[in-house]
């Protein structure tokens, strides 16, 4: 049987919902286009309140609809300011404990290094050099937490880099969506040494759960071929993004010009190479149409003292299966300079410092990935691109425990 149309005005639906069985209410509700409009429909009466208030219509919802990019998390969270289509939405979480004060105390003390899936990963930083070993996953809107067992590690062995961060569970068997799967989830540990990479995984799921594994990536000792041992220990990594099923860092520097890229499903590691000219520029990388890779480049142009986003695709041409092809140019206000926040949600968030610093406070931009369309997100008085994650989610009363 066909669903009834959802009416386009909610206040109508409990008018509908009293010729319709729960079930298919249920079902009307579910297609509720956003997280503020299902908020509404469950003020218009207590029958709809309950069917939503269920302990399964959460996990149904977010599963139909992609959460939208509700703030940054920085010292504090910072919300979507209108008009921004989730600033509704993102008010709810004002009063969260994003700073997960509810952890046991430590010394050194806690350090949040990574948001995703509505966890914050924190770890202790150890000494200079040192790997990071001590890790804690929290739940902030539930106020839950797991300690992680330490990373398995010969202390003798120097890092040159050591990167924390939260992902995906993995796929699963494509039988639908498993009961538990707003409670799994995987943390990595990237470890540049002098002479090798690798990542360090843990899995609160499958066949290795609760403890640590280690990849490899083999052929790190040809991308550095040629690369003197003391320029080796200075690689830097760029910011880290994650493009269809695959987490990627750019290397820009020491004659390498590559993108480093680790497939989560297979958790292999591979590589290409960067456009020329892009070793001195802030990159951020996308899901472009067909399974593509895109590619946002800030550049400063100074004949006209502005700054414009470049936007290129990985594309065949001819015998070379991987070139990239510029497709847009988005300019910038010109009244900032600007600095790459991340990725989430659909949009690209920017962080605008005034040319002048008596003229405003800094501001934060998201570009539409879709529309290209840039617009004001936040105020950034307290935001730091290099210390801020976004937060992307459903309000607290749609938000199942992810621990």
């Amino acid at each position: 049987m066909a669903l009834p149309t959802l009416p386009c005005n909610l206040d109508a639906l409990p008018t509908v919902q009293a010729t319709l069985p729960d079930h298919l209410t249920e079902e009307i509700l579910l297609r509720v286009p956003t997280a503020a409009d299902l908020a509404r429909a469950s003020m218009a009466g207590p029958s709809l309140r309950r069917i939503i208030a269920d302990h399964s219509f959460p996990r149904r919802f977010c599963a139909l609809h992609p959460p939208p990019l509700l703030g940054v998390i920085s010292c504090s969270f910072i919300p979507s300011e209108p008009p921004h289509p989730s600033a509704a939405a993102a008010r709810a979480l004002t009063d969260s404990d994003f700073s997960c004060s509810f952890l046991p105390s430590r010394e050194p003390p806690w350090c949040r290094c990574d948001f995703r899936d509505g966890r914050a990963l924190f770890c202790v930083v150890p000494d200079d050099r040192v790997l990071v070993r001590d890790f804690a996953v929290c739940d902030p809107l539930h106020r839950r937490y797991l300690l992680l067992p330490p990373v398995p590690q010969d202390v003798s062995d120097l890092v040159y880099h050591c990167q924390p961060f939260l992902a995906p569970a993995g796929e699963d068997d494509g039988t639908g969506i498993a009961a538990d799967a707003s409670l799994r989830f995987r943390v990595m540990c990237l470890a540049k040494y002098q002479t090798q990479l690798v990542i360090f995984v843990f899995s609160s799921s499958g066949p290795h759960a609760g403890q640590w594994q280690t990849v490899a990536f083999d052929g790190w000792s040809t991308l550095v071929a040629g690369i003197s041992e003391d320029a080796r220990s200075t690689i830097c990594f760029g910011k880290r993004y994650y493009v269809h099923r695959c987490f990627c860092w750019a290397i820009p520097g020491n004659g390498i010009n590559k993108l480093l890229m680790l497939h989560i499903r297979t958790m292999e590691f591979s590589s290409i190479n960067l456009p020329p000219g892009t070793r001195d520029c802030e990159v951020a990388f996308v899901e472009a149409s067909e399974e593509r890779l895109g590619m946002f480049t800030l550049h400063f142009s100074p004949e006209d003292y502005a700054y414009h986003l470049w936007y290129a695709i990985l594309v065949g041409i001819g015998d070379d299966p991987r070139q990239w092809q510029t497709e847009d140019v988005v300019p910038l206000p010109h009244d900032y300079c600007y600095y790459t926040v991340g990725v989430a949600g659909g949009y690209l968030l920017l962080n605008g410092f005034p040319k002048n610093p008596d003229m405003r406070d800094p501001d934060c931009f998201s570009l539409n990935l879709q529309t290209m369309k840039l617009e004001h997100f936040c105020g950034a008085s307290y935001v730091m691109p290099l210390q801020s994650e976004l937060y992307v989610g459903f309000p607290p009363s749609l938000s199942p425990p992810t621990i």
